[in-house]
């Protein structure tokens, strides 16, 4: 069992309540509860949807959504209030009554911490509504989690929250913050489902909700912002922690618990071909796939997981594990004269040809990598033609929250002060290029026009 324990407060030491699936959690009941294995089961599901959610006995049934996303009958400050004192109430047997929990159980149920693992130390909102989340562990670590709001000119309340599942990362992909920072520890999975719950609650919270600013006056949602999506798209590689990465999900898409449907949870990595079969064999999930260059001499250049799983691996890999019926993303960062050329979208297409998948090409973010600068609108609608003209379903994911620093490639924990100086000069490279491009096509003009003034 994963656990976290604390360097500065030594009595958080014991394990997290929320580090235990309901299985798990059963399992542990049975061994010293001397009861059924079904009764165990149900004593579990009980004691984590009282943790999590404050559901209480006799309350009613709850759609889907409610379920994962709390009780939303609780104010903030009343949130506050329980989450705060959620140790005490594990202490308390009137609480355990109320949800139908016996003295048999109570005993092992005290041994956890059911707190949550995790506390928000800063929040950074975006113009376009994005929220980017710093969150301090027990031990001091600082991870970052982002609230993305459905797009302005939508009349939709849905929110995708993007979490972590490591504190920094190994994989050190040149364009990415996180690869920059190196890995420092791994996250638990009481950790990585705490990144939820503290965003749900941020986002039952009327002063707190992220919310786009663009969108016209009148045109408001309609309601509170809900969490929709969880994408394990953050810090860390999903894979390279996949025990409490599949903990997390397991008690994330539990019924009884948060109810998140698998498939509003999808798990990104850069191409870790020898967990794809555990990954596909354990869960529900979707996967996405980085792929980022359409050949393996440029792919090498930035993601230096390509020495050890070249695409033809990845491909094979892909084809022999993915399950029927079920679909890949594959994830392309297009960078400007690197790999956004329509003979690359040629090699992209004959790449995820016979794959049941979707392309989602991204305008790379200022990142790390003061080289691999974002691709003009002009090529990026170029590239997407080509793969479109391939029969290739293709998405263009638009920038989210490069303001704060959370778009994708930019989350960078305690980096972030380095990050923010090499956004800068890269967003000064970006913006001369741009100066470059007009007077190059000014010059053009003015030459056009003079040839046909000296013609006539």
């Amino acid at each position: 069992m994963a656990r976290t324990v604390s360097l500065m407060h030594t009595e958080c030491a014991a394990p997290l309540l929320q580090d235990h699936t309901r299985a798990s959690l059963a399992e542990q009941l049975f061994m010293t509860g001397a009861r059924s294995a079904s009764t165990c089961s149900l004593t579990a599901a009980k004691a984590l949807a009282l943790a999590f959610t404050g559901a209480r006995r006799g309350g009613g049934e709850r759609s889907t959504s409610e379920a994962w996303q709390g009780d939303t009958a609780h104010d903030d400050e009343a949130e506050r209030r329980r989450e705060g004192s959620a140790s005490e109430a594990w202490q308390s047997d009137s609480a355990l009554d109320a949800v139908g929990i016996g003295a048999w159980a109570r005993a092992t149920l005290r041994e956890h911490v059911a707190a949550p693992s995790l506390a928000l130390v800063e929040r950074a909102p975006s113009e376009d509504g994005t929220l980017r989340l710093v969150l301090a562990a027990r031990d001091g670590a600082r991870i970052e989690c982002v609230l993305i709001p459905a797009e302005a000119g939508r009349r939709s309340a849905r929110v995708t929250l993007c979490i972590s599942s490591q504190v920094g990362c190994a994989r050190a992909c040149s364009f990415c913050e996180t690869g920059a920072m190196g890995l420092e520890r791994q996250l638990s999975a009481g950790e990585i489902v705490d990144q939820v719950r503290l965003a749900a609650r941020l986002c039952r919270s009327d002063d707190a909700r992220p919310v786009d600013r663009r969108r016209a006056a009148g045109a408001s949602s309609g309601g509170r912002e809900t969490i929709s999506n969880i994408v394990f798209m953050g810090m860390g590689e999903p894979l390279d922690n996949w025990r409490a990465v599949s903990g997390a999900i397991a008690l994330l898409t539990e019924p009884q618990v948060f109810a998140v449907p698998p498939s509003r949870i999808t798990v990104s990595t850069v191409g870790v071909a020898d967990k794809l079969q555990e990954f596909f064999a354990t869960t529900r999930a979707e996967l996405a796939v980085s792929l980022h260059a359409p050949d393996d001499e440029r792919r090498r250049r930035i993601m230096p997981v390509t020495e050890r799983f070249g695409l033809a691996a990845l491909r094979a890999e892909l084809v022999r594990t993915l399950p029927r019926g079920r679909r890949v993303l594959f994830q392309y960062v297009l960078f400007a004269g690197f790999n956004d050329a329509p003979a690359d979208a040629e090699l992209v297409a004959d790449f995820v040809a016979g794959i049941h998948c979707r392309v989602n090409v991204i305008p790379a973010n200022p990142g790390p990598d003061q080289g691999l600068l974002g691709s003009p609108p002009a090529r990026v609608t170029a590239f997407v033609a080509t793969l479109v003209a391939r029969g290739v379903e293709v998405l263009v994911r638009a920038p989210r929250g490069r303001d704060i620093g959370a778009a994708c490639g930019q989350l960078a924990g305690r980096r972030r002060g380095v990050a923010v100086a090499e956004r800068a000069v890269v967003e000064r490279a970006v913006a001369e290029r741009a100066v470059a491009e007009r007077a190059v096509a000014e010059r053009a003009v003015a030459e056009r026009e003079r040839t046909r003034a000296e013609q006539s």
